[in-house]
């Protein structure tokens, strides 16, 4: 779906090493992207166990080959209408920094950025989760790193969860 984007500096791309290669996808309508470079693999929705008094934006867990990830969901996090997850929806699994799953309703691909990206500290100082916004010829891309998506404190609950799970 390399035309939904409509920006003339927004290509898509094979090769993932760039940090501004971007996987793109969307939640509730919501055009999101993370840097390709972070991932493993986008898989199809699976059965999430749901913990309890999780860190913002976590839903549950899940078991990805012998290791327990927490999996995110920017509804959640962005106190959007919320939506049981769905055998259509798919897991973006990130590897590097912050191991975790990313609920995502559709995928459009990986693209890379060759315009501006806009620092969210110009729209609203103190903004968390947001890496930048990019914006394209039919509206605003969402970039996020997981690593300011959960913090220290999160890290830990996370930690003390697969410690208690013996993994």
């Amino acid at each position: 779906m390399v035309g939904t984007v409509g920006n003339p500096g927004f290509s898509q791309s094979s090769v993932f090493e760039d940090p501004t290669d971007i996987l793109v996808f969307t939640v509730r309508d919501v055009r999101f992207g993370v840097p390709a470079v972070l991932l493993d693999h986008v898989i199809r929705m699976v059965a999430i166990t749901p913990v309890d008094d999780p860190p913002r934006g976590i839903v549950g867990i899940i078991n990805y080959h012998g290791d327990v990830l927490p999996v995110f969901s920017f509804r959640r996090y962005l106190s959007l209408d919320e939506k049981p997850p769905d055998i259509q929806d798919f897991l973006i699994i990130v590897r590097e920094e912050r191991h975790m799953a990313i609920i995502a309703e559709t995928i459009s691909g990986v693209y890379h950025l060759e315009d501006k990206i806009i620092s969210p500290e110009n729209l609203s100082p103190g903004m968390k989760g947001i890496m930048g916004i990019y914006r394209c010829d039919d509206g605003l891309l969402i970039i996020s790193h997981p690593k300011d998506l959960l913090g220290i404190e999160d890290q830990e609950k996370i930690s003390a969860l697969r410690e208690y799970l013996n993994l």
